[in-house]
């Protein structure tokens, strides 16, 4: 996945405007991986770097973790879920949001 990916573009309009992004659920997959969270050390942009190879790709990991809001409430000892591979992650985001806007 390329560090130009547009995760905004099923949001925008004609005129370049946006519409609000939606709250999308991540489902969960035997392929996904865990990790522990550290407060104060762990961050979602190094967790996608690992996992991903990129850090524009921390909102997939905050999105499959709903429990928070911000990688700032994340408590320490916290699991995380990391949607693996990225590829079926973005497939899953790209038919939500799809799915969403058709409504």
């Amino acid at each position: 996945m390329a560090r130009d990916y547009d995760r905004y573009e099923l949001v925008r309009n004609r005129d370049g405007s946006l519409d609000q992004l939606p709250f999308i659920v991540m489902t969960s997959s035997t392929s996904d991986k865990y990790v522990e969270w550290f407060a104060g050390k762990s961050r979602m942009d190094k967790l996608a770097v690992t996992y991903y190879g990129s850090s524009f790709f921390d909102w997939v990991i905050l999105y499959a973790n709903p429990e928070w809001i911000s990688e700032f409430d994340i408590p320490d000892g916290a699991t995380i879920r990391i949607p693996f591979p990225l590829d079926r992650a973005i497939a899953q985001y790209q038919k939500e949001l799809t799915r969403l806007r058709s409504q």
